[in-house]
């Protein structure tokens, strides 16, 4: 039975761990979230010549329900979890446990996200009440964080109207467009109270 060898990714959103290879040389993987899902790619060699096989390598998932990889190790998604990348090549193997959600980096194209700031001295402001009056997303609420800023996740897209309220501030209804296709900010200035 071999040794297994660890290594950490921290780009890698995970913890790979491989049987330890033949002479010293080993495979790594590290894998980054993409628009449509997550690339992975995979290294063999020795700590001081590694070589790219991302294309070489045998891929799998753990577990087919939540993720798949094709054979140049990009990662699609069917449904939110924990899925072990193997990544085989010669007689060295390894993976990658990462927590995944489908869509990769497209499900921020369905969050808003935006500061909330002083109109006389563009200070931020810490706890703003944030909340969708209408549409599908209606009734989701945040409050702004000590640096002024709020996000919603997961929304539905559509037309709807967000609304921004702090005692000694007037409050401020904002409609908004979310289209699902590209990354949104909502940031906003409040007025002081007269």
């Amino acid at each position: 039975m071999r040794a297994l060898s660890c290594v950490v990714l921290v780009a890698a959103l995970g913890t790979a761990c491989s049987p330890a290879a033949p002479s010293s040389e080993f495979t790594s993987i590290g894998c980054g979230e993409q628009l449509d899902g997550y690339q992975c790619h995979a290294e063999y060699g020795t700590a001081a010549q590694a070589r790219d096989v991302t294309g070489l390598a045998t891929w799998s998932a753990s577990d087919a329900n939540i993720a798949t990889v094709n054979s140049v190790g990009f990662v699609t998604v069917l449904r939110a979890g924990s899925v072990a990348i193997r990544a085989k090549y010669r007689d060295a193997e390894t993976f990658l446990t990462m927590d995944v959600e489908p869509g990769g980096l497209r499900r921020y194209y369905r969050a808003v996200s935006g500061f909330v700031t002083n109109s006389q001295d563009r200070s931020k402001i810490a706890g703003v009440m944030v909340t969708i009056l209408d549409g599908a997303n209606a009734s989701r609420r945040t409050t702004t964080g000590i640096d002024g800023a709020y996000q919603f996740y997961d929304l539905e897209v559509g037309t709807f109207t967000v609304r921004f309220s702090r005692n000694g501030y007037t409050t401020l209804d904002q409609p908004f467009v979310l289209t699902g296709d590209k990354f949104n900010d909502l940031s906003v200035t409040l007025v002081k109270s007269p």
